[in-house]
C-alpha cells in the first residue's frame, strides 16, 4: 500500500483547516466538528492532529500547554530532595540486590531456628513413613489370610 501524502502533511492539513475556522470566529470545538465533516476523519483524530501540529510549531502554536503528572520515579527523587533520605522503594527487589543487613547473631538465630524446622519436619516424615509401612504389612498379612 503506497503512501499518498507526505509523512506529515495530514496533520499539517488539519491544522490550516481548524485554524482557519478559528480565525473566522468558530470556537475549537466546532472547528474540530467542521473539519472531521469535511475530511471524513473522526473529531478525535482532528484534534490530536491539530495539538500534535500546535506542539511541534515555535511557542506552541498557540496552544497552552498543561503541566504534566509527575511520574512515580520523579516523585520519590522529589520525596528524597524534601526529606533528605531515599523514598521506600515498593515492589519486588531487583534480581542483582544485595541480601539484607543484619547483625551477625539476628542471622545465626535465623540459621538455627531454620535447621531446627527442618529436624522437625524430617522426623514427622519419618513417623509417618514407619505408619506406612505398618499399615502396609497389616494389609498384606489380611490377604494372606483370606487367600489372595
Amino acid at each position: 500500500m503506497a503512501a499518498t501524502a507526505t509523512r506529515g502533511s495530514i496533520g499539517k492539513a488539519s491544522y490550516e483547516a481548524v485554524r482557519k475556522h478559528i480565525d473566522a470566529g468558530k470556537k475549537a470545538t466546532e472547528a474540530f466538528r467542521l473539519v472531521a465533516q469535511e475530511t471524513g476523519r473522526s473529531t478525535a483524530t482532528v484534534q490530536t492532529a491539530y495539538y500534535r501540529v500546535a506542539r511541534s510549531l515555535p511557542g506552541g502554536g498557540g496552544v497552552q500547554l498543561r503541566p504534566r503528572k509527575k511520574t512515580g520515579a520523579k516523585r520519590a527523587s522529589a520525596k528524597v530532595a524534601a526529606a533528605g533520605k531515599p523514598a521506600a522503594r515498593r515492589g519486588r527487589p531487583p534480581k542483582n540486590a544485595a541480601a539484607p543487613t543484619g547483625s551477625a547473631a539476628a542471622i545465626a538465630r535465623d540459621l538455627s531456628n531454620a535447621a531446627q524446622a527442618l529436624v522437625a519436619h524430617i522426623s514427622r516424615l519419618e513417623s509417618e513413613l514407619a505408619e506406612s509401612r505398618k499399615d502396609r504389612e497389616r494389609l498384606a498379612a489380611i490377604e494372606r489370610a483370606l487367600g489372595r
